[in-house]
């Protein structure tokens, strides 16, 4: 390319720069023309809703006290319209059904509702990590040709008195993205926001018998400029959908407060009621009164706070300041609070009765009473006074077959896996959840971080400061915190996602912050303050790029209307970084960090390790908690695999970075999730000789309802175990404990660990008794792998053009010459080797090293290069037969000597010597690949366990004796990866399922080793579960030492392996035993007697 037409292409990308709108430089959309007038709400940022409700609380209409503390919603004035549905599909709303509201629809598909119509194969689901699925983005006018719309129609009937004397209101729990309702014929509204509640008044439109009730869904609108996340785009009823009835003189609303003394003690009760009268006459005897009850449901006051309710409905407004928030107050002296390790409870119940004194409604909430603030000593989170870190997760609304539109068992088991694995938080990113999983987090325990629908990512900040947006952004803030304000999980706001910054981002948190003084307000973008001296503009030369999160300075403080300094996906170093920043002092929380995509989440311990040491630290919130992955079937293969973006068709995608959970699409905790248990752990141990020094890291709880259990193991055998009492060691203290006296009596052989785990004392909500909430593990005696020597005939060295084959009673060794190689074991008559043993020095590429910091070019001499053997001999070293083979890995700077020392009884002993120049870059893996029968596919090991670890991500995985079928033994990652890897195995086994015949490794030292059904290369050139090929032998890896996997993100040099978790490049040295094995009985344990396993 010339230097003229590199320049024409500087200018080009220049001016087209100028234009651009998106964030990825795509020039604007044409503009539209000026036209009449005609509907389309779906086109204005102005009307977010046509004759919606105001938002509230969650609460449901019960007719008797004792119903409304109980709480179930099903003995409530409910009538759930979820089910079979009539339901049309078109493309656009030109082909839409017209006026279909007006009769009963003939002949219509059916579809169930809630679900997402593209899971049911009405148009495709898009999967975009951003910059919106549809061309041109022209906001707030939307695709005319390509944007589906789902038609719908069911019948329900109320009942009689419902109509007579009652407001019934019909309650969608989330439209994606705008729907237009009707009710019998008659326009009843219109809504946006696919993951907020609208409510409409529908008395006034109701008859006797059939109601019928139509729906039209519109997949694309003005809105979904604000709802660019990074998620599957897809569209529906995808919440449910009730009718709830209540007196028309009602509780519309409520909203309570609890404020703790200076000490953290009592507490004052605040409770603001918003009565609505829809009567037309005015109200006079008509009371209202509450009463709080504790969770024996013992009431707190000797009797009812009350007052007539048209003091409530007649409240004065001062003319100066604000009025009271406080309508009612009281006193309550030490209640219970609420924390995350502690979820006192207490129900509120509210009574509406009315002119003749007669119960007309009854409506209750559950009540934490629980403070939240900062330390002005170091930033920490303080709940109730106490230091609490964000031990946090994000989680988006994921199934694999319904998509958004989750069962309450859906929202239950994630919440429950949460809970199981020590997270304390959610982020409920980027949209609110349903009420449910609020419900569930007030009771398990679970703080919550409550997040706006509001992303713009594609757009960046420009609709944020367009005045003609503002309402469009308020409301679905002030919605949100309108639905949300009762509940105790819900700990702090955010604005939303990646939507830049602007004057609407300060009018949500101005309005936020006013109206709940109570929480504190989040949003990541709020990074500058152009007002300070010291501010620098994104055009300047030290602005940090798009994709380099971790050095994201203070600029030099963020926005002043959050309350915290909000950053993604940090290094190690980052927290230091802004601490020497020394520019704000607010606390800082990595609200995206750990990106967990396919293998990842390295070096979490050291991020943690930095959290707890440094100031203004408050925890983090990994990213994110399921994979993406949606269920299809294979059309060649038939096979089942989850698939992400461009599998459905789709023109735009973002591939398979969807794929980034702790857990499966299904749900199923993956190996990193261990890691995070342990690092959150509330209970911590370290060995100093013979006394474990137990620590209890909780902020309020004690140790008393924990059964501490200790074992004590001798290679990988428990052979002592004793139930402790539980220790009454309270919060943030530790304690010792002296363990000599169970383990006295080691004997001299063998390798023995302590273990301590604390389990639940009793049953929880979340989880049973027995559950272990805490576990370490400690060496305390080493051995060396010593081999019982069998003398069993003599062996010979036959030499050919070839190979060397070394022949013995029962077996037939053979060395290739061409690659120095074992390549064949005949073993009573039975072939051991179905791919050579080879030197290796790369692993399967994971998601972070091809699309991160990429090792194939960082080290690609080590990719490049492939071992070349130099030269093979043999020699006789007593009644052992030496073959040594000699490489040339990287000329003139990496050479591998192999020595197969083979014992007459079959044994052979591995020595592996590795002489690199420390010139060459760090080294990805050090080891050796083979391939064995296909049949041995039961894996067992000795090492740490149970799921895949490795050196970055292990400390959640003890040294113990473990055995998986081998389909359990990897890790079936969406997108083909390195996986399946175990860290500090003294021995590993390809058996038959018996255990009587395979092939067993022993280690000299502890190794690192993984079990494939496929190859190395088939693992790299893979994209789904159905390419990989059955390749009729298993590919073991058999390696002293493999890098980290890193994890910090998936898309920059941040994301490599920690240096310490690297392998740079000098002399190694290992050795390991081959012994295969076919017996009747007990052949595993009895050929690990040799080796005195």
């Amino acid at each position: 390319m010339n230097i003229k037409t590199l320049v024409i292409l500087i200018f080009a990308c220049w001016i087209s720069n100028m234009k651009a709108q998106t964030v990825t430089g795509e020039p604007a959309g044409i503009p539209v023309t000026p036209k009449k007038y005609s509907y389309a709400p779906w086109e204005d940022p102005l009307v977010t809703s046509i004759n919606r409700q105001p938002a509230r609380a969650t609460a449901y209409s019960y007719k008797t006290v004792a119903d409304a503390l109980e709480g179930d919603r099903e003995k409530s004035r409910l009538m759930m319209l979820n089910g079979e549905w009539n339901f049309k599909y078109a493309k656009n709303l030109e082909e839409a059904p017209k006026y279909f509201y007006k009769q009963e629809v003939n002949g219509w598909d059916k579809i169930e509702v809630p679900s997402n119509i593209e899971l049911h194969g009405y148009g495709i689901p898009i999967y975009k990590s951003a910059v919106y699925p549809f061309r041109p983005i022209n906001p707030p006018f939307v695709p005319t040709d390509d944007n589906s719309v789902g038609s719908y129609q069911r019948k329900f009937t109320v009942p009689s008195d419902w109509q007579k004397d009652m407001t019934v209101t019909l309650h969608f729990g989330a439209v994606s993205s705008a729907f237009q309702v009707w009710l019998n014929g008659d326009f009843l509204g219109y809504g946006e926001d696919s993951c907020l509640p609208s409510e409409f008044n529908i008395s006034p439109y109701l008859k006797e018998g059939d109601n019928v009730l139509s729906v039209q869904v519109i997949r694309y609108s003005d809105g979904t400029y604000l709802e660019d996340q990074d998620h599957w785009r897809m569209s529906g009823i995808q919440r449910e959908v009730f009718v709830m009835a209540e007196p028309k003189l009602r509780i519309q609303d409520f909203f309570y407060q609890t404020k703790l003394d200076k000490n953290y003690k009592d507490a004052v009760f605040q409770l603001r009621p918003k009565l609505e009268n829809l009567t037309g006459d005015t109200i006079k005897k008509a009371s209202f009164e509450f009463q709080l009850y504790n969770d024996k449901k013992e009431v707190l006051f000797e009797k009812p706070v009350d007052t007539l309710a048209k003091a409530i409905v007649n409240e004065s407004y001062p003319r100066l300041d604000n009025v009271r928030f406080g309508f009612f107050e009281k006193t309550i002296t030490n209640p219970k609070k609420w924390s995350s390790e502690e979820p006192n409870l207490y129900t509120l119940v509210m009574t509406l009765k009315d002119e003749k004194g007669h119960v007309s409604e009854v409506k209750s909430c559950k009540v934490g009473f629980r403070s939240i603030e900062f330390s002005k000593e170091n930033g920490k989170l303080l709940i109730n006074g106490k230091e609490t870190y964000i031990y946090g997760v994000n989680r988006h609304d994921h199934h694999p077959v319904r998509g958004k539109a989750l069962t309450r068992k859906d929202i239950e088991d994630d919440v429950k896996t949460i809970k199981q694995f020590n997270f304390n938080t959610i982020r409920t990113s980027h949209y609110p959840n349903d009420p449910y999983f609020y419900e569930l987090c007030d009771e398990y325990g679970i703080m919550v971080m409550d997040e706006a629908n509001l992303e713009t990512h594609g757009l960046g900040g420009k609709l944020s400061n367009d005045p003609s947006w503002t309402n469009a952004y308020l409301e679905r803030m002030t919605r949100m915190v309108e639905r949300d304000k009762n509940h105790p999980s819900v700990v702090m706001w955010s604005l939303g996602n990646e939507a830049g910054k602007g004057p609407n981002h300060a009018a949500m948190a101005s309005w936020t912050h006013d109206f709940d003084i109570t929480r504190p307000i989040h949003y990541e973008p709020a990074q500058g303050n152009p007002r300070l001296a010291e501010y620098i503009d994104e055009r300047d030369s030290r602005y940090p790029s798009t994709g380099d999160h971790s050095h994201r300075f203070e600029n030099p403080q963020d926005e002043p209307y959050v309350d915290m300094v909000s950053r993604f996906y940090p290094g190690v170093f980052t927290p230091q970084f802004l601490v020497d920043n020394k520019a704000d002092t607010r606390p800082v929380l990595f609200v995206e960090y750990s990106h967990s995509m396919g293998n990842s989440t390295g070096n979490l311990k050291e991020l943690w390790d930095e959290f707890r040491r440094l100031p203004r630290m408050i925890g983090g919130c990994i990213w994110d908690f399921k994979d993406q992955g949606l269920l299809k079937v294979d059309e060649k293969t038939g096979q089942e695999f989850y698939a992400y973006g461009g599998d459905f068709g789709e023109v735009r995608h973002d591939g398979n970075f969807c794929i980034n959970g702790v857990v499966a699409s299904d749900g199923r905790p993956k190996a990193t999730m261990y890691e995070n248990k342990w690092v959150y752990q509330p209970v911590t141990c370290q060995l100093d000789g013979n006394t474990l020094i137990i620590k209890n890291r909780q902020a309020t709880k004690s140790l008393k309802d924990y059964t501490p259990i200790l074992q004590i193991l001798k290679n990988g055998n428990v052979v002592k175990e004793v139930v402790l009492k539980p220790f009454e060691l309270t919060a943030g203290q530790k304690m010792d404990l002296d363990i000599k006296k169970y383990i006295q009596k080691l004997k001299a052989e063998g390798e023995y660990f302590v273990n301590i785990k604390f389990q639940l004392l009793k049953d929880e909500l979340w989880a049973t008794k027995g559950h272990t909430v805490a576990e370490d593990q400690f060496l305390i005696k080493k051995t060396a792998i010593s081999y019982v020597s069998e003398i069993d005939g003599e062996i010979d060295v036959l030499e050919s053009n070839d190979v060397f084959s070394i022949k013995g009673k029962r077996f037939n060794i053979k060395i290739d010459k061409h690659n120095g190689a074992l390549n064949s074991y005949v073993f009573k008559g039975t072939e051991q080797v179905f791919a050579p043993l080879i030197p290796n020095f790369t692993r399967p590429l994971t998601d972070n090293d091809k699309k991160g910091w990429k090792p194939h070019k960082v080290l690609k001499q080590w990719y490049e290069n492939k071992p070349k053997i130099t030269s093979v001999k043999t020699k006789k070293a007593g009644n052992e037969i030496l073959v040594i083979s000699n490489y040339e890995v990287i000329k003139d700077s990496a050479n591998v000597f192999i020595t197969y020392n083979i014992k007459p009884n079959g044994l052979i002993r591995v020595d592996y010597v590795l002489k690199a120049s420390s010139d060459l870059p760090n080294i990805p893996k050090i080891g050796m690949q083979m391939g064995v029968e296909n049949n041995f596919n039961q894996i067992s090991w000795y090492g740490k366990g149970q799921l895949e670890n490795y050196i970055d991500r292990s400390h959640g995985f003890m040294v113990n004796k473990y055995s998986l079928p081998l389909k359990d033994f990897t890790e079936p990652y969406v997108m083909p990866q390195e996986n399946g890897n175990r860290t500090d195995v003294r021995w590993l086994a390809c058996t038959t399922s018996t255990q009587n015949e395979g092939l067993l490794v022993v280690g000299a030292q502890p190794l690192s080793m993984s079990v494939w059904p496929y190859t190395q290369e088939n693992l790299n050139q893979a994209k789904h579960t159905f390419n990989l090929v059955d390749v009729g032998y298993l590919t073991l890896n058999i390696d002293l030492i493999q890098m980290g996997i890193g994890g910090n993100d998936s898309w920059s040099p941040v994301g490599a392996p920690m240096e310490k978790y690297q392998i740079p490049s000098k002399n190694y040295e290992y050795s390991f035993y081959l012994l295969p094995f076919n017996t009747t009985k007990n052949g595993l344990n009895k050929n690990l007697e040799k080796f005195k396993y």
